[in-house]
């Protein structure tokens, strides 16, 4: 990424994932806020 924005990804499903992982791996700082609780996804 040409610049350091912060960017915020809201659901923890499958896709929520897979985006904060392909962000964080391009050089991003990503939040990740979900309203399932961590212990457990219906997606993962």
């Amino acid at each position: 990424m040409a610049s350091n924005p912060k960017i915020i990804v809201v659901g923890g499903g499958l896709a929520g994932l897979a985006a904060v992982i392909k962000i964080a791996e391009m050089g991003g700082h990503v939040d990740l806020f979900s309203i399932v609780p961590v212990k457990r996804s219906h997606s993962v």
